[in-house]
């Protein structure tokens, strides 16, 4: 009975050891299976800045805000994360030469004068837009999907004797002011949206803090910046934080499912209203 005694212990030792080192084995296995994973979005990470590199976008985004992303995201595939990314930072070729990039269009970055009569002529946009209207344009974007911008208000030029819609965007250029009427509208593919909860002191307060950004840099990130101190900003971002500011959040993540803050996001928000222009 004895030695009957001392063969039980012994198989209960030898179970208790087997299944101590099983565990150890699967921790084992689970740590290096986060350890994959964390070099496959690393190593994803780096193909992205080098994707947008060899294609002049001006991306500029933390290793840092790309696993917070994918953190805060619900993804649980690396691939379908980073897919998200490529498929806001394609640019169709048909639009390489007319995205928010500036350029060679008068309407860019034209302070506080108007270079130009504005045509007026084919759309209702001096009658319908007012300060504070997000506008949303589908043929714009500097390397990102779309474009978004801020109006300013209507001003008087003494030199064309017109009013005029001025706007308030971040190209690439920097945070400046631009002009909208028909042409631009045509060239873009536009959509003007009121932003139906905000009041007028909401408007003011969201275009002051848009003014207050004029002169600083352009940079793609992705990060969901608010801060008026700022260094540089991307089109959707800059729209998104001067309402944000006030209170009011116009981002919604949609079907899309899109990092950071896109101007699609902007777009399909519940709290925007289109303005009829046509």
């Amino acid at each position: 009975m004895k030695i009957k005694k001392i063969s039980h212990f012994k198989c209960l030792l030898l179970a208790i050891v087997v299944l101590l080192s099983s565990g150890n084995v699967a921790f084992a296995k689970e740590k290096n299976s986060n350890v994959d994973f964390e070099n496959q979005l690393i190593n994803s990470y780096e193909e992205l800045m080098e994707y947008a590199q060899s294609n002049n976008i001006p991306l500029d985004m933390s290793l840092e805000t790309f696993l917070d992303e994918y953190k805060s995201s619900n993804y649980t595939k690396v691939s379908d994360y980073v897919k998200t990314y490529y498929n806001v930072l394609e640019v169709p070729p048909e639009y390489f030469d007319r995205r928010s990039g500036g350029g060679s269009k008068w309407y860019y970055n034209t302070g506080t004068s108007l270079p130009k009569q504005a045509d007026y002529s084919s759309y209702k946009l001096l009658n319908n837009v007012r300060k504070g209207d997000v506008i949303y344009e589908a043929n714009g974007g500097f390397g990102i999907t779309g474009h978004a911008a801020i109006v300013e208000g209507k001003f008087y030029d003494s030199i064309q004797k017109q009013y005029y819609i001025r706007i308030i965007e971040a190209i690439d250029v920097g945070v400046v002011r631009s002009v909208l009427d028909d042409e631009r509208l045509a060239d873009k593919d536009t959509y003007i949206f009121h932003v139906k909860e905000a009041t007028e002191s909401n408007i003011n307060n969201a275009v002051d803090f848009a003014k207050s950004q004029l002169g600083k840099g352009y940079s793609i990130d992705f990060a969901k910046d608010t801060s008026a101190s700022e260094k540089d900003w991307y089109c959707s971002e800059l729209v998104w934080a001067a309402y944000y500011n006030q209170g009011i959040n116009i981002e919604t993540k949609g079907s899309y499912n899109e990092p950071g803050i896109t101007p699609r996001d902007i777009k399909n928000c519940s709290k925007l209203l289109i303005v009829p222009i046509k």
